[in-house]
């Protein structure tokens, strides 16, 4: 509703806004965090609560969504992990934070800016870049007969699709790089798992003799997410049989003959058994895991198997699950996590289809999971057994879970500040974890030494809340100042900040943006207009509404201010309307004054264009 609303009153904006975006295009790493950059032209004194805020994106596919918004009190985040600081708003900055990118992130992104009356918006191109990974295999050091031998080089979770793989070699002894082009068998780039990410295989085959011996074999890898290629190379030990001379003409003519035949044979099944039957050692990457784990939302963890033969391999996946132990002492709680003794089998959960890729085998284990706070420390294990492995290969992850806070604020003691009296400011997070946490004070923009801290206390289950406190004597100079509280968590991605302005004539009232009842008006039907005013004191205030400019004296109607629990007030105004058809457009404003604010503060609703007389309803 509010985005709505907001579109509307920006279309009413008649100055434009002048806005400074990140160079298109803005390339941002899969899993990884990417800040597009949107400033504005601040005018003096502006407030966050002045400036209105939205973030929108046209995907690839041409699907127009909603990234984030904020209307001056209140933000919606509608793609997890995306956020504005908004006390940064009013020194004119509206820059987007996307955390653990993924390919759906990829598209054009609009930053529009509302400061009324000026109102501007620009767009940003991101795209979505993953670098490769690239396992050659053999890998170490290889011992191996005259005859022919095959290279693989697999690579995997790149994007986008075009990839360009050579393979070169260098003598032992020698510094120059010989490019090989004959006998590579390069597979086309194919999607594999649920991310949309890219793998390809790419095979050299070469008939190795002693003077290839301790030759190094090279793959290289270009692709635009990289700065420079990727390599990876193994060095070649060659095996030369000993010879063995007799003086004996016939022993020599049949040993001669002996060898053409079984020459003729063991080649024939060396080929084919090269090619067909030997059995090749899978290459297991680490497990991918996204870096920030909020609760309570889905994760996934991959693991990537490559390069094997024969085909039947067992992917397994395993955790240990950790468990809270709190043991109540008194007024004291003690709380600790260990991991439980046995390991859990959750090959149930995880998506693992097998894919050929010439004469060898692929697979991406995806698991797919949904933490929750008692799951912080759990170990993901992925086990792997093949034919060709002595022992299952393990690769193991563990896990460490946060939590946004339920809520953030400062309040005040008392709630109205009054000259040459006692202030203090407190700052409470509360329902977060993990419980390490950091809460600094600044008056305006410089630290504050003298701060009080209660906490981090356990509050719920797991969860942990923290209380900052600073305290000082009120006087006529601090008119004005500016006090923040930053405040640093992990679940945060970035540092988040409050603001409380000393203002000795009040708590100056949040007004929230104008709603309608119905949302789409009806010609012939009541309109009502809602304008919300939260959390002032004193109880003093002012609520006029106007129409095209005038003022309006029918079809109002004011609530009775209701004190809250933190002892501040609100209220609500509503104008009852009906609309006509051919009224043409109209403008309804709704106006706060208060002796807290500077000036007053407007709100507006544009009804659109209908087809007669405008009618007010008493």
């Amino acid at each position: 509703m509010r985005l709505l609303v907001l579109c509307l009153f920006c279309l009413a904006a008649a100055a434009a806004l002048e806005l400074k975006i990140s160079r298109s295009p803005v390339i941002g790493l899969v899993y990884k965090q990417v800040v597009l950059h949107c400033n504005f032209t601040v005018l003096e004194n502006v407030k966050k609560e002045d400036v209105a805020v939205k973030w929108t994106m046209k995907a690839v596919s041409g699907e127009e969504r909603p990234v984030f918004q904020f209307d001056g009190n209140h933000t919606a985040s509608y793609r997890h992990g995306s956020f504005v600081k908004t006390s940064l708003l009013p020194y004119g900055i509206a820059s987007l934070t996307l955390s653990n990118v993924t390919l759906m992130d990829e598209g054009i992104y609009t930053c529009t800016v509302l400061v009324t009356p000026q109102y501007g918006n620009g767009k940003i191109q991101l795209k979505v870049r993953a670098k490769p990974t690239v396992l050659l295999s053999p890998q170490s050091l290889l011992n191996a007969a005259e005859g022919e031998k095959t290279f693989a080089c697999n690579v995997h979770n790149f994007y986008p699709q075009t990839i360009n793989i050579s393979w070169l070699a260098r003598k032992h002894g020698s510094r120059h790089e010989t490019p090989l082009s004959s006998d590579v068998c390069t597979g086309v780039p194919a999607s594999h798992g649920q991310d949309g990410l890219f793998a390809v295989l790419s095979r050299l085959t070469q008939m190795v003799n002693e003077t290839n011996n301790g030759s190094l074999y090279i793959c290289e890898v270009w692709h635009e997410s990289l700065e420079k290629p990727l390599r990876r190379n193994t060095t070649l030990v060659v095996r030369v049989p000993t010879s063995y001379h007799q003086d004996s003409g016939f022993i020599i003519g049949v040993a001669i003959a002996c060898i053409v035949v079984t020459g003729s044979c063991s080649v024939f099944f060396t080929i084919f058994y090269q090619e067909r039957l030997a059995k090749v050692e899978p290459q297991v990457s680490s497990v991918i895991k996204p870096d920030l784990i909020p609760i309570n939302e889905k994760i996934r963890l991959i693991c990537n198997i490559s390069g094997f033969r024969p085909k039947k391999i067992q992917v397994k996946w395993y955790w240990k699950k950790p468990h809270m132990m709190t043991e109540s002492m008194g007024h004291s709680t003690r709380e600790d996590v260990a991991l439980s003794d046995s390991r859990e089998d959750i090959t149930n959960m995880a998506v693992q289809p097998l894919e050929a890729s010439g004469r060898f085998y692929n697979v991406s284990s995806c698991l797919t999971y949904t933490p929750t706070i008692r799951d912080d420390g759990t170990e993901f294990e992925c086990n792997i057994q093949h034919s060709t492995l002595k022992n299952p290969v393990r690769r193991a992850t563990i896990i460490h879970v946060t939590a946004r806070p339920a809520s953030h604020y400062i309040f005040s003691s008392p709630q109205l500040p009054v000259q040459g009296e006692k202030l203090i400011l407190t700052c409470v997070v509360e329902k977060f974890y993990p419980r390490n946490i950091a809460l600094d004070w600044f008056r305006n923009g410089q630290p504050v030494e003298e701060v009080t801290q209660f906490g981090p206390f356990s509050c719920e289950t797991g969860f942990y809340s923290i209380w900052s406190q600073i305290e000082f004597i009120l006087t006529k100079d601090k008119e004005g100042a500016i006090y923040t509280c930053q405040i640093k968590h992990s679940s945060f991605g970035n540092v988040e900040e409050l603001s409380y302005e000393i203002n000795l004539k009040g708590i100056p009232p949040e007004v929230l943006w104008i709603t309608a009842d119905p949302v789409v008006p009806v010609a012939g039907e009541e309109l009502r207009l809602n304008c919300r005013i939260n959390n002032f004191s004193p109880n003093l205030i002012n609520v006029n509404w106007f129409h095209n400019g005038s003022p309006l004296h029918t079809g109002v109607c004011h609530s009775v201010s209701i004190i809250g629990a933190n002892g501040l007030f609100s209220m609500w105004s509503l104008l009852r309307v009906i609309p006509r058809h051919g009224a043409g457009k109209a403008v309804f404003t709704c106006r706060v004054e208060h002796g807290a604010l500077k000036e007053y503060v407007e709100r507006s609703y544009t009804l659109p264009m209908l087809a007669s007389p405008l009618h007010l309803d008493s």
